[in-house]
């Protein structure tokens, strides 16, 4: 089953800083072995989801009154009666999709009784459980969505709740991927790195890498977590070092960069084409972009794709998942030359030529 850690929101921010500290743990030489166990990771969060998914349905009383009356989507929430009809009509929408309800050719609603739902124990020496927290705590917050998306116990906006993001950035899953990053590009001493969407964490992370010649310029529309990654960064006083509080569809990006990176960042994003121009550009020739989301929508197999946009949809920032196909399209379009490499499930490293 799905286990939920309790979080305590009033807790000392500063203090967590304090214990703070870049030589994270996970590291290792095998970054394959790394990739190999995030793809677990988001494979076995997948199931979870499902569970807890259906479990919802029932507690709901959706797959009742599905069972009950036979009714269309729109006729649902009538019979419900929830203030927000639209998340219980992604609800069940996702649920049709999962094929653990049937929409008949008249409209009409079924449950798919065959369907079997089960979980097991994952492999524990690849499942990096603590970031579990994410949609543990996204599963938790979805009773407050069936009476509106702006309900004040959602917290889960960059600007406002940029403490609940500081602790997911900080879970063996985050860190494991800062690690690839930093290994895949053997980032070091002297290198200049744009951090597209950096957050609170990666600042200090890959500031050790490259000081202290190097230079980092971070980027993010959250300004709470920015002043968390400056605190860290201060601490070790790294040096060449700029934070910037602002939209990347906006920034005017002056420099050139050895290495872009932009970690779980394009699925917020409402126009990735820009950000992808952008990005692109920035880059000295021979220069290196590293993508890294949970899974591109093409390479997603055994994972539940509708169920992570369901919930990731609480955020009101989330947009969608993107295919590894539209990013490499795009970038052709736009006339780019380039040449590219995939690291599991998740990951895209392109090289400017």
């Amino acid at each position: 089953m799905v286990r939920f850690m309790s979080i305590d929101y009033n807790y000392d921010v500063q203090g967590i800083l304090e214990r703070s500290n870049y030589e994270y743990e996970y590291q290792t030489d095998n970054i394959n072995k790394l990739i190999e166990s995030m793809d677990f990771t988001i494979k076995y969060l997948s199931s979870e989801l499902l569970v807890a998914f259906f479990r919802q349905g029932m507690d709901f009383g959706i797959y009742g009154i599905i069972s009950k009356y036979k009714p269309k989507i729109e006729e649902v929430n009538t019979l419900l009666g929830y203030p927000n009809s639209d998340f219980l009509n992604n609800y069940i929408k996702t649920a049709i999709s999962l094929e653990i309800v049937y929409q008949n050719d008249d409209g009409t609603l079924e449950l798919n009784m065959d369907k079997e739902i089960t979980i097991r124990h994952p492999e524990y020496d690849k499942f990096m459980e603590d970031y579990s927290i994410n949609y543990d705590y996204m599963t938790k917050l979805s009773k407050y969505a069936l009476i509106g998306y702006n309900h004040p116990k959602i917290w889960l906006n960059f600007i406002k709740d940029a403490d609940i993001w500081d602790i997911i950035l900080n879970t063996s899953y985050m860190k494991s991927c800062r690690n690839v990053v930093a290994k895949f590009l053997n980032l070091d001493n002297g290198d200049h790195v744009l951090d597209v969407g950096c957050g609170s964490r990666s600042p200090e992370f890959y500031a050790s890498k490259i000081s202290p010649r190097g230079w980092y310029t971070g980027i993010d529309i959250s300004k709470n977590l920015l002043k968390m990654a400056e605190i860290r960064t201060k601490k070790w006083n790294f040096g060449n070092i700029v934070l910037k509080n602002i939209d990347f569809h906006d920034a005017i990006i002056k420099n050139k960069y050895d290495y872009v990176i932009c970690t779980y960042t394009l699925k917020y994003v409402s126009s990735p084409r820009i950000f992808l121009k952008k990005m692109m550009d920035a880059l000295c020739p021979g220069g290196k972009l590293f993508i890294a989301e949970e899974f591109f929508t093409d390479l997603a197999k055994d994972v539940n794709v509708e169920l992570f946009e369901f919930y990731n949809r609480l955020n009101k920032f989330f947009k969608r998942y993107l295919s590894k196909k539209e990013i490499l399209d795009s970038l052709e379009k736009m006339g780019y030359d380039f040449r590219y490499k995939v690291l599991g499930s998740g990951m895209l490293v392109i090289e400017r030529v």
